[in-house]
């Protein structure tokens, strides 16, 4: 097999044939200045004098000049038989990239309209990167990337690859790849209950893109969107970045509560739900609270967009038919990924739409990036359509419950018998409550010290009134992880162990934090 010649950086200088000075000059100018600046960066090869005289349409000998300069001045050098490149010693003249400035902020001197639109300023100010997504006990909500089948990954990624022809690469759908769109309606429609045929199916890079995308089509700026409250932080910041009037919709163990929502909230655009496992307290969207949600939209004209998080991972009893598969009037939109499933670089999701909305979220869909990685969703078809993806929710359903009760039996020695868990049969995190008088956030930020990762529960409200309790992930770590972390979070027994509830405490109001 012939080896790839390297034959070095491409490298543009604005030459002005009908300038006085010298094009040699000029050339050696221009190149120290692309030096000095890091345009070109240090340890770079050139071309060959006779290749940049060819791109540049100069003349050989005048590429030689230009060499034979910054060699003497110390911006190139020469190794015999391997070319010409940057000297390393370069970087140390200017920081790379960095141009000479008068102003730390030249934007405000020299451009006094350069600013972000309202758009970009709201998107910028609804984004979070308060919680680290590091594999550190007890971090919530991350598979177990050692346990993923990557053998089994690499064999189907060498399969699939020998189809990638010019036919599969120009026939695919912006709404995705079709055989993967196939295999995700036939698996949806044997676990949820659903009915939807694959053209329904618009296949996203992830949750957060189905969220933009269902918000940029079904929300104008200042639409009511009923929230789950305390809820999920990437669809606040979806909803929020797009303009919309967000409004805080309680939770209890039943999931969303409708009809005091109804009562005491306006009538929404959309409804955000969780129904298999609700974000972050954990309940599952009771059967009558689905047909009561259902029945409201059918009556008031809102989108219900169904967040179908963690449905695989039960380890007791049945989830009820998904809210998609129970609406008749077809006002729902399904959503889901694989992301927590296989891998969080997965970037696989999916939406299922009504069929008045397929031509339109396609379109839609080609404008934001035309589609996903064509490669990853052949991978991912032939995954589901072998029966790969159930054998592997099935194992490892099996581990996170062996670990969520050695996680709940480790708070339990340290905290007492009588923590009031709740919502313990599905997920990949436990919810420790704390009392009102507790500070979650401080609590979390202690334990970092003793690398422990806490999401304090407050931060997921929307408003004031915020309930206090720790987020603990069991589902990444494995049993030894899982003891270590229980050992480590011994050092703040005495910090938590005062504000841990009894099995039959009231919480009464939620504690008000002021912002």
């Amino acid at each position: 097999m012939p080896k790839t010649a390297i034959t070095g950086t491409l490298v543009s200088l604005a030459i002005d044939k009908t300038s006085s000075v010298p094009i040699y000059r000029q050339m050696a100018d221009l190149l120290r200045e692309a030096v000095s600046a890091g345009r070109i960066s240090a340890g770079s090869k050139l071309p060959s004098t006779r290749i940049f005289a060819e791109e540049l349409g100069v003349s050989r000998n005048t590429v030689l000049q230009v060499f034979d300069t910054l060699i003497n001045e110390g911006f190139l050098i020469s190794r015999v038989g391997a070319g010409t490149y940057v000297s390393g010693e370069t970087s140390e003249r200017d920081e790379p990239g960095q141009l000479p400035t008068e102003s730390s902020n030249p934007g405000e001197s020299h451009y006094p309209f350069r600013s972000l639109s309202r758009r970009g300023k709201s998107i910028v100010s609804s984004a979070t990167d308060a919680f680290t997504e590091s594999p550190t006990p007890f971090m919530p909500d991350l598979p177990d990337l050692r346990e993923f089948p990557i053998r089994t990954w690499l064999r189907l990624l060498n399969e699939t690859s020998g189809r990638l022809r010019g036919e599969v690469l120009a026939d695919t759908s912006n709404a995705g790849y079709e055989p993967l769109r196939r295999a995700i309606a036939q698996y949806l429609n044997a676990s949820r209950g659903m009915s939807c045929d694959f053209t329904q199916v618009i296949i996203t890079t992830g949750s957060q893109q189905s969220l933009d995308l269902v918000s940029r089509m079904l929300l104008d700026p200042g639409d009511p969107v009923w929230l789950e409250e305390p809820g999920y932080i990437g669809a606040r910041a979806a909803f929020s970045a797009n303009g919309a009037a967000l409004y805080p919709a309680a939770v209890d163990e039943n999931g969303l509560c409708v009809d005091l929502a109804a009562t005491t909230l306006p009538s929404p655009r959309l409804i955000f739900a969780s129904s298999s496992r609700h974000y972050p307290l954990g309940a599952t969207l009771s059967a009558e609270r689905r047909l009561a949600l259902i029945d409201f939209a059918d009556r008031s004209g809102a989108w219900i967009i169904e967040d179908d998080y963690d449905h695989e991972f039960r380890y007791s009893g049945t989830t009820p038919i998904s809210i998609h598969g129970l609406d008749h009037g077809n006002r729902t939109i399904h959503l889901g990924t694989f992301s927590k499933i296989l891998l969080p670089s997965l970037r696989l999701g999916y939406m299922v739409v009504p069929h008045d909305l397929i031509d339109s979220f396609a379109k839609a869909r080609a404008v934001v990036d035309r589609h996903a990685s064509l490669i990853e969703q052949m991978v991912l078809s032939e995954f589901l359509h072998r029966g790969l993806l159930v054998s592997h929710v099935r194992r490892m359903r099996t581990l996170y419950r062996t670990r969520q009760k050695q996680l709940i039996d480790g708070l339990t020695e340290l905290f007492g018998e009588s923590i009031p868990f709740a919502s313990v049969e599905t997920g990949m995190h436990v919810l420790l409550p704390l009392t009102n008088d507790a500070d979650d956030q401080k609590i979390a930020n202690l334990c970092v010290a003793q690398k422990l990762v806490l999401r304090p529960l407050s931060p997921y409200y929307l408003g004031h009134r915020r309930r206090q309790g720790l987020l603990f992930g069991f589902s990444a770590f494995n049993t030894e992880e899982v003891a270590q972390g229980i050992a480590r979070l011994s050092a703040f027994q005495s910090d938590i162990a005062p504000f841990v509830p009894l099995l039959n405490y009231q919480y009464g109001p939620p504690k008000l934090v002021r912002n």
